[in-house]
């Protein structure tokens, strides 16, 4: 029983702060009653950024914004480090952190500003003693303190909890699932052969998901020093090699001309057309855009460079290749490989059900979309779980000077 202590303590620390967080997510802003909702079928770029961020856009709580601030700055502090290697050598762990809290506090600012134009058109405060403007700044104020105490909430979940961040967006994956079957399917339900139908569609993509997302490329290594009772060793990594982080931050940045309208209080049809995924120019730039990005993200996930200098620095070297510049060469070349294959997968799941139900004019198809990208995070939290707890059960079994250490000889 003492082998499982850590990982008990870890599962319940998870289990309460996603109880928070859903309890919270109902708590609305001081002097707003919550029964401002967006339609449920209504396909959006709104709706995706709550399903990828695990915020409420339609509604005025404490938690709108979710995770977004908190994922957005991690990225974007991703890039900048990958980019300007230097600065990244020389900022420390503290110096990070520091960092992605200012940049958290400032993103958070930018994205409760448009949320809180929207409510106070759709929504009339309770707060009576207050002016419109300063009803307008105080909402705004709760919604910055939700989302850093989300970030403060995510950030501890890594260290004490399972499953990371992105275990966050699990209430409302949940809530997303059992509401759009309601109302978007509710004629599927109710007749068996659709259900089954329905069900088989599910099955199949959620298998063909994790088979994609588990796959790996391999190529060997030989470890200087290594004996011949060692394994093989290999460098590896996934045909997803950017993982979820395209799909967290495309919508965003999607998402961004519509903020700056709403910052700025202008609007634009044109601009606004373009990234608008219920037309065919938003569908297809929404498609290309999750592309680049997973393109972007597969070299920073990897660094090649890093990769072939740490090789060199221990002595390794890939089988028939020359360490240092050839060595980064034939990895770049095959992140390249893998990352233009591979990241056709999130465009796929995502743009083809948009544009089938766009050519048919079927709502339903394009609600499919939704259902594919909340399937494919249940993937990645799933994942993201195993390997922690893979991680916490087998620990102890690398114990170098424990009893049971082997004698090679």
């Amino acid at each position: 029983m003492k082998k499982y202590n850590e990982l008990i303590k870890k599962a319940i620390f998870t289990l309460a702060v996603i109880l928070f967080f859903y309890i919270a997510q109902g708590i609305p802003v001081p002097g707003y009653s919550i029964n401002f909702r967006l339609p449920e079928g209504t396909i959006s770029l709104e709706r995706m950024l709550s399903l990828t961020t695990g915020g409420v856009l339609s509604s005025p709580t404490l938690l709108a914004l979710g995770i977004g601030p908190y994922m957005t700055v991690s990225i974007l502090m991703s890039v900048t480090l990958f980019a300007n290697r230097d600065l990244s050598a020389q900022l420390s762990l503290e110096e990070r952190g520091r960092l992605e809290i200012v940049g958290i506090f400032f993103m958070s600012i930018l994205q409760a500003i448009p949320l809180a134009f929207n409510l106070r058109s759709a929504v009339t405060s309770k707060i009576s003693f207050l002016s419109t403007f300063h009803i307008f700044l105080f909402t705004i104020l709760c919604f910055v303190v939700g989302a850093l105490l989300v970030s403060w909430l995510a950030s501890l979940n890594v260290i004490y909890g399972l499953g990371g961040p992105f275990i966050l967006l699990l209430p409302g994956i949940i809530k997303g699932l059992a509401g759009g079957l309601g109302a978007n399917y509710n004629s599927v339900l109710t007749h068996f052969d659709r259900l089954v139908i329905f069900l088989i569609i599910s099955v199949l993509f959620v298998a063909i998901t994790v088979a994609i997302y588990l796959a790996e490329y391999r190529f060997d290594i030989q470890r200087i020093g290594l004996d011949k009772h060692s394994k093989e060793s290999y460098i590896a990594f996934r045909l997803l090699i950017a993982g979820s982080m395209p799909l967290m931050f495309a919508t965003t940045l999607t998402f961004f001309p519509y903020y700056v309208m709403k910052l700025f209080n202008i609007k634009n049809e044109a601009i606004l057309s373009i990234f608008n995924i219920s037309n065919l120019s938003g569908i297809l730039v929404y498609g290309i855009i999750l592309y680049l990005l997973g393109i972007l993200f597969s070299f920073i996930n990897i660094m090649p460079d890093q990769i072939a200098k740490n090789l060199k620095e221990s002595g390794d070297y890939i089988l028939g290749i020359t360490p240092g510049e050839d060595t980064k060469r034939y990895i770049s070349k095959r992140v390249w490989g893998i990352a233009l294959i591979g990241n056709l997968f999130l465009p796929v799941i995502v743009t083809v059900p948009l544009l089938v139900g766009f050519l048919t004019n079927h709502q339903s198809i394009s609600n499919m979309s939704n259902y594919f990208v909340m399937f494919f995070v249940l993937v990645v939290i799933y994942d993201n779980l195993q390997q922690d707890i893979r991680f916490l059960l087998y620990k102890n079994n690398y114990d170098l000077f424990g009893t049971n250490r082997r004698n090679f000889g």
